[in-house]
């Protein structure tokens, strides 16, 4: 992609662990940005599962480092953000990738801790870290804010109304960052993935029981996606290339979202 050799980008969720629900999509990202020349900074709650993707970048040629953060934590995010300006001098692109999953049932059956949980990760955890990043791209005249939201910021879905309302947010805010700070260099986009083939399901044959089988086969693309296809799409708004692209949260779903 032109415009990503040398950039620093900063991944939250950037962990990996071959036996969690939804690992590997942000693994696959950090991999892919530094085949492309950026320097990762590669963030998640655990440090060992972030220093196992920085393993894998490193297995691929590529330059990253690790850091343990709680993107629910303002003082957790600052220190990250810090961690991150130590090791490379500066954040050129911020993929909010940190989440977690909803409940899969019912607004009326949700428990208030299960929707405050998915809040605080999935949607403030994106406020966090870019509030505590942004100073330093304005300082310098720009940068890129990258977030992560889902088929789920666009439809409603099975996931449950926490993590449905929770991705909607992630949405208005993107059009709110590049509304706020367009005009200052900042380019904030997002990114809206449908249902993905994660590391808990490698070598697994997809079958009915899967999340959101008969809707995924019944898509244009029939089939799951694959996480690789997710991080070529944020490698591509990280990118000059898609320097016209703000504000929208651009879905990569196979043609046919969850609902």
């Amino acid at each position: 992609m032109r415009g990503l050799t040398d950039k620093v980008v900063l991944v939250t969720g950037g962990g990996f662990s071959p036996d969690q629900v939804g690992s590997g999509l942000g693994m696959s990202m950090c991999v892919e940005l530094a085949a492309e020349g950026a320097k990762v900074v590669v963030s998640d709650l655990s440090l060992e599962r972030a220093e196992a993707t920085v393993t894998r970048v490193k297995e691929a040629g590529g330059d990253a480092v690790a850091v343990a953060a709680d993107v629910t934590d303002e003082d957790s995010v600052r220190a990250m953000v810090s961690a991150a300006l130590d090791a490379y001098g500066r954040i050129d692109v911020l993929v909010n990738n940190a989440g977690v999953f909803g409940a899969y049932v019912p607004l009326l059956e949700i428990e208030n801790k299960q929707w405050d949980r998915v809040m605080e990760v999935d949607l403030k955890g994106v406020f966090l870290a870019t509030k505590a990043t942004l100073p330093h791209m304005l300082e310098r005249g720009k940068g890129v804010v990258i977030n992560v939201s889902s088929a789920s910021g666009l439809v409603a879905s099975e996931v449950g109304a926490e993590y449905t309302t929770a991705k909607h947010g992630v949405i208005g805010l993107t059009k709110q960052i590049a509304y706020d700070y367009g005009h200052q260099g900042i380019r904030a986009v997002g990114i809206g993935p449908g249902v993905i083939k994660t590391a808990a399901f490698e070598g697994a044959e997809i079958t009915s029981d899967f999340p959101f089988y008969d809707l995924t086969m019944q898509a244009p693309a029939g089939r799951y996606g694959e996480p690789h296809e997710i991080a070529r799409a944020v490698c591509f708004l990280a990118s000059d290339d898609a320097s016209f692209i703000h504000g929208h949260t651009i879905p990569v779903d196979g043609g046919s979202p969850i609902r």
